[in-house]
């Protein structure tokens, strides 16, 4: 075993999110790639003139999904982060094509990058107790798994192992003096040290602790934040959302959350004011947001025009829960709402034609994905999966069931992400075209042989799951029609609504019943994320590994893709390495990758200039205001 799947961290990084209807450079802030080519996916961007603007009003916006949780560190949904970017905030943030800009910090520096020789961390290590299952645990977050010596790193020894010099990457963030919390709190670097306390042992603590060592604060405005390994991800992955005090030592481990009598608190443009459940939650401007206190020229990137607002201009935010995506349809139709996104495909033309809505559409970083009980027979063998892969007729979905608004996913990567995680997309596609474009043929060839081989009897009986969105349902139900037009499968289809769905897969017990699972992967900008999320088996039960899906060998290459000071140092070696794994990953199979997410915005014309995000996570605040992408949106009410 390599040295990464010895010293095992809690689980795989990247902060991914279940797409239920839902990276950078060194800050430099021009928005391009390395090839120099626009990254910017938003299509027929909307523009606003400054002295156009108007200020103040409510914007209504409507969810397809429920709010998972108010806190971001307990939350694996896309859907839920509109809301947490309203309250929350951190060291960074990034345009729509993921260029890395400063945000609460006024300057973030990578200050170090060293390798970290095997059994480094050894010596800090303690010894720790195993579960029925044989894993190590231990009451306090760990860091670093060493299961053959039966020990362990946990936040307490990590200190320590910095302290000696032992770490693989150093960033160091120059704080904006001047920042408060939505309590009075003024933000500094003991905040964002111990901010990292809030993620200890949280829902999404397998994507943190894959990567962060150890944060310390210098003096009041600076900290330093370590990695357990060089990390070419670590400049986007290592921040984290910055908490008051409140919150860090008073709220229990159920996170900031109203159905818990718990105030959401952060540093953002808006407060928040209630939340009926299921139903409505409402937010107000904060009147003592940092940026309008500093002004735009605090931000040392900032080259845009003169008056451009420092915050959203809207007073007012409310955000309406409706689930089903006719009656969100209907309330957008009726005055009901602004802004909505995820409605079907097949309302798109109407509203695009309309002369009192528009859409607003960008490529997003996101892609469906089946993913297979591979533990169970017969999904254990690669051929069955890899037959399943060549029956999918990811185009006629693109086309039919999306009306063009998806692309096929021929690859395991968006090429949102393929920037830094192929050495030559286009080539990569057409190698890998071949494998997963529908082919029976080559299919029922591949079912044979494993079908003879295993003894299995046929039709081989299994149920598709998936959300209640009804482009997501109707995808499902076509592969199950091409599954079951074959003489060695039986498919049904069952569906959940999303946030019980996401509950249910998410079971330590689901991959034992053999249901084969189709959902959304709403990734980031790095190409890291969309391996590890649904591929390592260090997030299973979380997201998005629900089936128990284990792949050593290719965790070994995406390992030195990564985590290594060569990735670090070199984009070409990044590519070479994903460029493998992505090819193991159609091999293997133990997902299968349809559509390509776009996200698409139906809004009124009342709402000018908004554009929706690459992320389905950050639709609502990025169309409000972003200053990285000269970004905002107003209300003009008749």
């Amino acid at each position: 075993m390599t040295r990464r799947r010895v010293l095992k961290t809690a689980g795989a990084s990247t902060v991914v999110a279940l797409a239920g209807c839902s990276a950078g450079s060194d800050g430099g802030g021009d928005g391009e790639s390395q090839g120099g080519q626009s990254l910017d996916p938003v299509r027929e961007r909307a523009e606003v003139t400054v002295d156009e603007i108007q200020e103040g009003g409510t914007l209504r916006f409507g969810l397809g999904a429920g709010i998972d949780s108010f806190d971001p560190s307990y939350s694996t949904s896309a859907p839920a982060g509109n809301v947490h970017g309203l309250i929350y905030e951190s060291l960074i943030t990034q345009d729509a094509a993921g260029t890395v800009y400063p945000w609460l910090a006024k300057t973030w520096e990578r200050m170090d990058v060293q390798e970290v020789e095997d059994g480094a961390y050894e010596p800090y290590m303690v010894s720790a107790e195993t579960d029925d299952e044989g894993n190590l645990v231990a009451d306090d977050q760990i860091i670093i798994r060493n299961p053959d010596a039966g020990e362990v790193l946990t936040v307490n020894e990590a200190p320590d192992a910095v302290e000696d010099g032992t770490y693989g990457i150093q960033y160091r963030a120059e704080l904006h003096e001047g920042v408060t919390f939505h309590n009075g709190e003024e933000m500094t670097a003991e905040h964002v040290a111990r901010s990292y306390e809030v993620l200890e042992n949280s829902s999404i603590s397998a994507q943190t602790f894959d990567s962060f060592l150890y944060a310390e604060a210098v003096d009041d405005y600076t900290v330093d934040i370590y990695g357990q390994e060089p990390d070419a991800e670590a400049d986007s992955q290592l921040p984290t959302t910055v908490y008051p005090m409140e919150h860090i030592e008073e709220y229990p481990n159920t996170g900031a959350d109203p159905r818990n009598d718990l105030t959401p608190i952060g540093t953002g443009p808006f407060e928040f004011e209630s939340y009926e459940a299921e139903q409505r939650a409402e937010f107000s401007t904060f009147d003592d947001y940092w940026l309008d206190d500093l002004g735009l020229d605090a931000l040392d990137w900032w080259d845009g025009p003169d008056g451009f607002p420092t915050s959203p201009v809207v007073d007012e935010v409310t955000v309406s829960i409706v689930t089903d995506d006719a009656t969100r349809a209907a309330a957008l139709n009726n005055n009901e709402i602004d802004l909505t996104y995820g409605l079907t495909s097949d309302t798109y033309s109407e509203y695009r034609s309309a002369e009192d809505y528009r859409l607003s559409v960008t490529n997003a970083g996101a892609y469906n994905f089946l993913q297979y009980p591979v533990t169970q027979s017969p999904w254990d063998d690669e051929r069955i999966r890899r037959g399943v892969n060549q029956l999918i007729p990811r185009a006629q979905i693109a086309e039919n069931i999306y009306n063009g608004y998806r692309n096929p996913a021929y690859t395991p990567l968006p090429e949102l992400a393929a920037d830094e995680g192929s050495a030559d997309y286009k080539t990569l596609v057409e190698e890998l075209r071949p494998q997963t474009e529908q082919d029976t043929e080559a299919a029922t060839e591949l079912l044979a042989e494993a079908v003879d081989d295993l003894g299995v009897e046929t039709p081989i009986e299994a149920t598709i799951e998936t959300n209640t969105s009804d482009d997501r349902v109707r995808e499902a139900e076509l592969i199950a029609q091409v599954m079951s037009n074959t003489e060695f499968f039986n498919i049904g289809v069952e569906t959940f609504e999303f946030t019980t769905f996401v509950q249910r897969i998410l079971g330590p017990e689901y991959h034992q019943q053999g249901h084969i699972v189709l959902i959304g992967l709403s990734g980031t900008f790095n190409p890291g994320s969309f391996y590890d999320a649904v591929n390592s088996i260090d997030n299973f039960g979380q997201c998005c590994n629900f089936q128990r899906v284990d792949t050593p060998d290719l965790d070994e290459i995406a390992t030195e893709a990564r985590f290594s000071v060569e990735a670090v140092e070199d984009p070409q070696f990044r590519g070479e390495q994903y460029d493998q794994v992505w090819r193991g990953l159609i091999e293997q199979a133990p997902n299968s990758y349809t559509v390509f997410g776009t996200n698409v915005s139906s809004l009124s014309t009342d709402y000018v200039g908004h554009n929706t995000y690459t992320f389905s996570s950050g639709i609502l605040p990025y169309g409000l205001h972003d200053p990285t992408d000269q970004q905002v949106a107003y209300l003009d009410r008749e």
